[in-house]
């Protein structure tokens, strides 16, 4: 599940002068990696999205907007000519072809500024999902939701673990924004999540902005990854509404590309 493309003794990116830098040393082994410099999404590796999904007042559809070349994935951003509550974002992700328990996860990307839109990044679990049925147990051990960025923010992003199901009497999360001052004046940036049996580590460009040491909440089981685009009208969650964006709403498109995607276990 290695790209041939990628380089022969990659290891995850880690600032030496981080308080992590001891991480890098641990051996790390490239096990699954996308460097997208081919024309076509590789779909022994990814599932591309063709679903729908409803918002309060729009609906999200996914299909033809992911999108592989120049060396990058794209995932695009449009509104439908299906109706005016119609709008399109990509998703793709690798349900069923690749899942790990533990590692170093990490992707070279450009996230849209969000006015009504976000670029994601993030993980689930690949046995029942979130969709635990002998019931909840009140941890994220069996499984989680984790955001590792929802570009949601004009200067912040948000990070995110999100577990028990999605029904409102089950639900739990814990989530924490990072403050990213300028994170859209340079074309990408580069994060990572590293995991292990008992500490979950966030990192932007090589540093932890985050780091979760309590048991309850280490997930124990193999989940897959996930790129996801969304759009949002009414809401309280990303900066914008996509109704009122005037590159969308006048046939504009806007893009969000990974430049590369890489998984690392110890060896």
């Amino acid at each position: 599940m290695v790209d041939r493309q990628s380089p022969v003794r990659s290891v995850p990116f880690v600032h030496a002068d981080s308080a992590s830098a001891e991480s890098t040393k641990k051996g790390w082994k490239l096990v699954f990696s996308d460097e997208f410099n081919d024309n076509r999404m590789d779909t022994t590796k990814w599932n591309v999205e063709s679903g729908t999904k409803k918002r309060i007042d729009i609906m999200l559809y996914a299909e033809n907007q992911v999108e592989e070349k120049e060396g990058r994935a794209y995932i695009y951003y449009r509104k439908s000519n299906i109706s005016d509550t119609a709008y399109m974002a990509g998703r793709f992700n690798s349900y069923n072809k690749f899942a790990a328990t533990y590692g170093f996860f990490e992707c070279r990307m450009h996230v849209v500024k969000p006015d009504g839109h976000q670029t994601a990044f993030w993980m689930m679990p690949q046995g029942n999902g979130m969709k635990n049925t002998e019931g909840v147990d009140g941890t994220a051990n069996d499984g989680a939701e984790i955001d590792i960025i929802e570009g949601n923010k004009t200067d912040a992003y948000s990070t995110g673990l999100h577990w028990d199901g999605y029904s409102k009497t089950a639900h739990k999360s814990n989530g924490k924004l990072i403050k990213s001052p300028g994170i859209h004046d340079q074309e990408y940036h580069i994060y990572g999540f590293e995991w292990s049996p008992d500490c979950l580590r966030f990192y932007f460009d090589g540093r932890v902005v985050r780091e979760i040491t309590d048991p309850k909440l280490i997930p124990h089981v193999a989940h897959y990854i996930y790129f996801s685009g969304s759009c949002f009208g009414q809401n309280n969650w990303v900066d914008g509404d996509i109704r009122k964006n005037a590159f969308i709403q006048n046939g504009g498109v806007d893009r969000a590309y990974i430049d590369y995607v890489r998984v690392y276990q110890t060896r």
